[in-house]
């Protein structure tokens, strides 16, 4: 974290006052979020029984943080869902339908006789590119990429605040290659 012009104090009396912080992380919050988005979606196969789907998935999926991580991450961003401001809410859904993607039910129908059917619901869970989501919210893909920048800047926050109160970083944050 930087800060130009900090409060300095001599005998009480402020000497400078903090002008302007600007928070420079030193890791990539896309890779993390990243990884905690295929976290998400392997909990979700795991939780519907649906684990092949997962395996199935390219190799880009299926990086994944560990559970502690995907926890904080998740609670985060649980946070922002569940915030009064409507700006962090729409943050959050952005975040989601880029990192976690949104989740499909196909239906199946197999035909075994004349008049008996079969039916099978699977759940497939995709991730969306920012114009996808820009199509979904009926606005611009560059005002999709600065919520979406928002967004990471506020999760990026909300774990150096963490770092800073508890003392403790994700462990994900010492396995990444930046």
């Amino acid at each position: 974290m930087t800060a130009q012009n900090l409060n300095i104090q001599e005998n009480n009396k402020p000497k400078q006052w903090l002008n302007k912080v600007s928070l420079n992380a030193d890791y990539d919050i896309t890779q993390v979020l990243t990884r905690w988005g295929n976290w998400a979606r392997k909990e979700a196969y795991q939780q519907r029984k649906v684990f092949s789907l997962y395996q199935s998935q390219r190799k880009e999926y299926k990086q994944v943080c560990l559970d502690k991580d995907g926890l904080i991450i998740d609670g985060i961003i649980s946070a922002m869902k569940n915030s009064k401001i409507a700006k962090i809410k729409e943050e959050a859904k952005v975040l989601i339908k880029f990192y976690y993607g949104d989740e499909m039910i196909v239906n199946d129908h197999l035909y075994i006789e004349r008049s008996k059917t079969q039916t099978s619901s699977t759940l497939i869970i995709k991730p969306k590119n920012l114009r996808e989501i820009a199509k979904d919210l009926a606005c611009s893909e560059g005002n999709i990429r600065k919520i979406k920048s928002s967004g990471e800047s506020y999760i990026i926050g909300a774990l150096s605040m963490q770092t800073m109160l508890t003392g403790t970083e994700l462990e994900l944050l010492q396995h990444l290659v930046f």
